[in-house]
């Protein structure tokens, strides 16, 4: 069994994360609506692929990105979101110190969410 975070303050965004990976049997979701929330799931429940998102209150993803990859190096993480430009010198910072993460923009659709889902994970079920 896999589990598969999604950390994003847009309940829609996680509701669709959750539609993406229903087909996929083999996978419990998990979702946070902030960063602070996901970093304490993580703790929990050591997540095997994570979708975060940037901007969030409380705490955001990349103060997120940063607790988390000192919890666990080598877990994927994807950033979705729609404001890599406006984050764009924090990711290079978070880069430059070692962070390593991918970026998908948002919006992102559900046959994205499956496909990242099914090469981070090496799945093979789900229907396409």
């Amino acid at each position: 069994m896999y589990t598969v975070m999604t950390i994003d303050d847009e309940r829609s965004i996680r509701d669709g994360f959750k539609l993406a990976l229903e087909d996929f049997q083999e996978l419990d979701v998990l979702e946070a609506e902030n960063g602070l929330i996901g970093v304490e799931l993580f703790k929990k429940h050591q997540p095997d692929l994570i979708f975060l998102d940037l901007k969030m209150p409380v705490m955001n993803g990349a103060e997120a990105l940063k607790q988390i990859r000192a919890l666990n190096p080598n877990v994927p993480v994807y950033i979705v979101t729609a404001f890599a430009k406006e984050f764009f010198e924090e990711l290079q910072t978070l880069q430059n110190q070692g962070l390593e993460f991918e970026i998908a923009a948002k919006p992102i659709s559900l046959l994205q969410i499956k496909q990242i889902t099914q090469a981070a994970l090496n799945l093979h079920g789900g229907k396409a």
